[in-house]
C-alpha cells in the first residue's frame, strides 16, 4: 500500500438505496471500513435521488430522506469525516441501471433502449440540451443558457447543503460532449459557455460559504495532454481553464494507464489545487498516484477514490462477505484493497 502524503483521502460513494435498506450498512461500512483506513473525506454521489422539497418534481427514484442524510453524517462526524454532496450539474443526465439493477444510471442507451432521463429532465424537458433526440450521445446533457435553468439549480443545491450541512460540493461536469448544439447555445465558443456556467456554480456555492469540487476533464486539451477525448476534451472546451475561478478543486480522474499524467503539471501551471482520482485497474491506479506524488509541487490536496457500484454492494461485502455483484466491482475491490483499505480494517470485518 503506497504511503499517501496529502491531507485529503476520500472516496466517492454512490448514495445508498433506502429500499435495499443500505443505509445503516453504507453508514457501518464508513466507521467500521473506511474510518479505520483513514478516510476523512465522503463525496455522496446523490444526484437527484434526494426528498426535495422545494422542487419535488425533480426528486430521482428511490431518494434518501432527511433522516437517511442524517444517519450517514452523524455516522461520518463520529470518526471525524467530512460529508459532501455531489451533483451531476451538466452531463450524466440520463442512463440505464446496471443489470441487475442497482438504482444508479451508468452510461447510455443501448440495443435499441431509450436512455432513461434522470430527475430534473424528467421535470423539465426543456432544460435538454438536444430535447428532440430519441437518446442523447452517452448521457444527455443540460442547457447551459436556458434562462430557468439557474433558479431550479440554486435551490436544489441549497437543500442539499442545508441537510449535509455542508461546507462545499461536487458539481460533477464530466465527460460533457453536448455544448453548444441548440439553437440559444449555438454561436457562443464552448469555453465561454462552460466557464460561464462554471463560475456561476462556484459563485452561488462561494455565496453559502461552500467550496467547489468539480470533474476537470472539460478543463485539458485532448491534443494536448494526450488523454482520450472521455479523460479530457476534444470539443474546445478546454479554454476555460484561463476563465473558471482558481480556487476551485480540479479531482483529476484517469482510469487509462499512461506514461505520463500531465494534468498534474498542467493544473500547477494554472494555478489550481487539485485531487487524484483513480477508479478500478489496480495497475493504472498505483501509476497514477505514483506519479502524482513524483511531481506534486504542492499543490495536490488529496486522493479521491472512484467506486460507481452501489455502495450498498461495496459495504455488504466487506461487512459481509457478499460476493460483488456489478462485473466491474471486482476489479474496483482489488484495487481498494491494493491502494486504498488498511488490511487491518478488512481483516477485522472478514
Amino acid at each position: 500500500m503506497l504511503q499517501i502524503p496529502w491531507k485529503t483521502k476520500g472516496i466517492v460513494l454512490t448514495a445508498p438505496q433506502p429500499y435495499k435498506n443500505e443505509v445503516k450498512d453504507v453508514a457501518d461500512f464508513i466507521e467500521k471500513i473506511l474510518a479505520p483506513s483513514g478516510v476523512n473525506l465522503v463525496v455522496l454521489q446523490t444526484r437527484y435521488r434526494y426528498r426535495f422539497q422545494r422542487h419535488p418534481e425533480c426528486m430521482g427514484y428511490d431518494p434518501l430522506s432527511p433522516e437517511d442524510v442524517k444517519m450517514l453524517l452523524e455516522a461520518c462526524r463520529r470518526c471525524g469525516i467530512k460529508l459532501i454532496p455531489k451533483m451531476n450539474l451538466l452531463g450524466h443526465q440520463s442512463g440505464l441501471h446496471n443489470t441487475p439493477s442497482d438504482g444508479i444510471l451508468h452510461g447510455h442507451a443501448v440495443d435499441g433502449v431509450t436512455d432513461f432521463r434522470d430527475g430534473l429532465l424528467r421535470a423539465y424537458p426543456m432544460l435538454d440540451e438536444t430535447p428532440g433526440a430519441e437518446t442523447g450521445f452517452y448521457a444527455r446533457h443540460l442547457c447551459l443558457s436556458h434562462p430557468l435553468l439557474p433558479s431550479i439549480l440554486f435551490d436544489l443545491m441549497d437543500e442539499l447543503l442545508d441537510v449535509f450541512e455542508a461546507d462545499a460540493m461536487h458539481i460533477g461536469c464530466d465527460e460533457a460532449f453536448n455544448i453548444g448544439l441548440c439553437p440559444r447555445c449555438a454561436g457562443t465558443p464552448p469555453h465561454i459557455l462552460f466557464s460561464t456556467y462554471i463560475n456561476m456554480l462556484r459563485d452561488h456555492l462561494a455565496e453559502r460559504g461552500a467550496k467547489t469540487l468539480m470533474w476537470s476533464d472539460r478543463l485539458l486539451s485532448s491534443a494536448e495532454t494526450g488523454y482520450h477525448a472521455y479523460e479530457a476534451s476534444a470539443n474546445g472546451t478546454d479554454g476555460a481553464i484561463d476563465i473558471v475561478n482558481k480556487d476551485i478543486v480540479c479531482c483529476d480522474w484517469h482510469y487509462e494507464s499512461h506514461d505520463e499524467y500531465r494534468s498534474v503539471g498542467v493544473f500547477a501551471d494554472k494555478g489550481f489545487r487539485m485531487m487524484i482520482s483513480p477508479w478500478k485497474d489496480r495497475e493504472s491506479a498505483g501509476k497514477f498516484l505514483r506519479y502524482a506524488i513524483e511531481h506534486d509541487r504542492g499543490h495536490i490536496d488529496g486522493y479521491l477514490q472512484t467506486t460507481w457500484c452501489s455502495s450498498g454492494e461495496l459495504a455488504r461485502h466487506y461487512l459481509y462477505g457478499a460476493p460483488p455483484q456489478w462485473h466491474n466491482t471486482p476489479a474496483l475491490i482489488e484495487t481498494l484493497n491494493e491502494h486504498f483499505l488498511s488490511p487491518d480494517a478488512i481483516r477485522r470485518n472478514a
